[in-house]
């Protein structure tokens, strides 16, 4: 007989989005009225915990008016009763290293949860500036519990928080929201280590917030973490992220390597659509999952607050393939598409209202696609913005409900050079991000084909500033910038100081009839050379057909041509262009107001870039 002493129940959610759509029209308080659902079903069925698998937040740095909301609803429903009979027994200045308060928020005196709160951080409310969220408020606030907050996937360890009642227990494991390329990679090369207690009787979960199918056809690790990658002795895996409703657990065995591996995987969904897709339109549910021993039950939650979502499609040319219809190109009033268009809506709406139970909010939210294909493309396809202005009062999303396809006839395939397919081939390496990708190929390529005044490992390393980050935040991409352009200075600077030192050697020789710009194009192909000389590049190319490139670059761009500086630069830039040039013929030193580093840009610029 199981005893209630020795099971550990918990509530599992997902991808809550609070404060999705705030400022729009009937559907701005959706997101909260899904996050009550969720705690009040948690506090009716009197779970142990609740465990959220990322996304609590829809934005990273969410509303002031958001965050009230979410506070309010926590405390409304997880600080009044009795706290669970739970024991923690891992260390919690490991699991909550980030915090100040190391400690689990239900068994700390000086608060009183009765619903403590486990979650991840998810992709929209993960880690920006100094490596915050709006999470971390939460949990310095007692709120809630943030765990698998890391940032270094070059060597991770990932500590489970221990939790044990009677003799059950559960080993939970959370990796917060990463790049999927760069979390792929980290798994196939073994960088990530599960510490796992000595005794292996406990139930072991997996909590992460990833894409789960392929995304992408074009990188090697597919956009996307294999449940392949992932090790064989966790039991079940709660996959966030994804936002399509496949809550009945899916049992995954498979052959690695000659040994097979099993678990189930579990994905709660959304409790909200953010999207007007077929996956968000299914029914969205929550689970409560019984633990006991290694053994666990789940039991499925339909929401009831969802609003609801209506999908489907309309094809013009087989609604009537014999409609006969006059060329145009210009819509006049009552044309024959906007009559099957309203017939096709007023069909969604009444079977909408036949399925809307009471608890399930008003107006619901509807997408039609209109394909125009056949004998439809010889009028103009119908304004999906303005037409859908006459349902505002009956579709919550009137003017984006309905979405406009043209559909033409396939064009035959063109003849792409065989050359180009083998560039473009299967690719068998693991290069996946821009910048490997940008350091592989000037780290090969021939002499004449590498940047003349920017170093290729540093651009490299400023690119990526850009690839590794994890939001699109106006911040990071700014600061990114910054340190580019900064950079870009820096190295034309050092470039511009090496130029001018060679130049006074120059100056003596006896080859007065070389143009001055002939002689700056050369130092500036010697600077270089020494630059892949000290970084170890592999060039193509011999000394010889170095001299070569460096006494034929000149001439190949037409030699010094004076009038084209002149006409193509600003008239400061030319004042300056002019007393550097006469500077240096005389032998004389240049003015300090005449920097080298805006000469040598304002030259390349215009003759002298590779």
């Amino acid at each position: 007989m199981v005893l209630d002493s020795d099971i550990i129940k918990f509530l599992i959610a997902s991808d809550i989005h609070a404060g999705y759509g705030e400022n729009k029209q009937y559907i701005g308080n959706d997101s909260f009225e899904s996050l009550r659902e969720v705690l009040s079903n948690a506090k009716e069925a009197k779970v142990d915990f609740v465990l959220l698998a990322g996304d609590l937040f829809h934005e990273n740095h969410p509303s002031r008016e958001t965050q009230l909301k979410v506070v309010r609803l926590l405390r409304t429903y997880c600080t009044k009763g009795e706290k669970p009979d739970l024991d923690f027994v891992s260390d919690p200045t490991i699991n909550f290293q980030h915090s100040n308060f190391p400690s689990v928020n239900y068994l700390d005196d000086n608060l009183c949860i009765t619903v403590p709160i486990f979650t991840i951080h998810g992709n929209h409310d993960d880690l920006s500036g100094k490596g915050l969220s709006a999470l971390d408020v939460l949990h310095e606030s007692g709120l809630l519990n943030l765990f698998g907050k890391y940032s270094d996937l070059d060597q991770l360890e990932v500590a489970p928080i221990l939790l044990k009642r009677g003799c059950t227990k559960i080993a939970l494991y959370g990796i917060g929201s990463q790049r999927d390329d760069r979390l792929a990679r980290a798994f196939s090369k073994g960088k990530i280590k599960f510490k796992r207690p000595e005794e292996d009787d406990w139930f072991y979960i997996l909590v992460l917030h990833q894409n789960r199918p392929p995304r992408s056809k074009l990188r090697s690790t597919k956009s996307h973490v294999s449940f392949k990658c992932i090790p064989d002795f966790f039991d079940v895996v709660i996959w966030g992220h994804e936002h399509e409703c496949l809550i009945d657990p899916d049992f995954k065995s498979f052959d690695v390597n000659g040994q097979n591996k099993s678990f189930y995987i579990i994905q709660p969904g959304s409790t909200v659509a953010t999207a007007l897709s077929t996956e968000e339109a299914k029914r969205k549910h929550i689970g409560i999952m019984s633990v006991h021993r290694k053994q666990f039950k789940l039991k499925k939650i339909e929401m009831k607050t969802v609003r609801q979502l209506i999908i489907d499609e309309l094809d013009l040319n087989e609604a009537e393939p014999s409609a006969k219809i006059a060329k145009t190109t210009i819509r006049q009033k009552n044309m024959k598409d906007e009559q099957l268009i309203e017939d096709k809506i007023e069909q969604m709406l009444e079977s909408a209202e036949i399925e809307r139970e009471p608890s399930r909010p008003f107006p619901p939210r509807v997408r039609l696609k209109v394909v125009y294909s056949g004998k439809w493309l010889n009028i103009p396809p119908i304004n999906g913005r303005k037409f859908g202005a006459k349902y505002m009062d009956r579709v919550a999303n009137a003017t984006e409900m309905i979405f406009v396809r043209v559909k033409r006839e396939d064009k035959k395939a063109v003849n792409v050079d065989d050359s180009i397919i083998q560039f473009l081939g299967p690719r068998t390496d693991d290069v996946s991000t821009v910048d490997e990708m940008v350091n592989r190929f000037y780290g090969n390529c021939e002499f004449k084909k590498c940047l003349t005044i920017i170093s290729e490992g540093i651009m490299g390393k400023q690119l990526e500033e850009y690839s590794n980050t994890d939001t699109n935040t106006q911040f990071k991409y700014t600061h990114a910038d910054r340190a580019l352009t900064e950079s870009i200075k820096e190295q034309i600077g050092e470039t511009g100081d090496k130029v001018k030192d060679i130049m006074k050697d120059k100056v003596d020789d006896n080859d007065n009839d070389v143009p001055i710009l002939q002689k700056i194009s050369e130092c500036i192909q010697i600077v270089k050379r020494e630059r892949l000389g000290r970084t170890g590049h592999r060039t193509t190319t011999d000394a010889s057909s170095l001299n070569d490139t460096m006494d034929t670059s000149f001439h190949e761009r037409g030699g010094f041509d004076p009038e084209r500086i002149v006409t193509s630069t600003p008239r400061a830039s030319q004042e300056r262009e002019v007393q550097w040039l006469q500077a240096v013929s005389s032998n004389s030193q240049v003015s300090e107001e005449v920097t080298m580093s805006e000469d040598i840009s304002t030259i390349c610029e215009h003759d002298f870039s590779p």
